[in-house]
């Protein structure tokens, strides 16, 4: 995922969810570092995906 407020890949957090028309909502993400420095509240973090065993 790309970070909202920086060129670099790998966002980790959810920053804002802005909800269409159809009332679907699309998430919107950042680095929490980023988000921090720019006072933007973390909505949620996004996990790791789950190692297959």
């Amino acid at each position: 995922m790309d970070c909202t407020y920086c060129p670099e890949p790998g966002a980790d957090v959810c920053v804002r969810v802005h909800v269409t028309s159809s009332g679907s909502g699309l998430s919107v993400y950042a680095h929490e570092e980023c988000a921090a420095e720019r006072g933007v509240p973390v909505l949620y973090r996004v996990l790791p995906e789950a190692v297959a065993q």
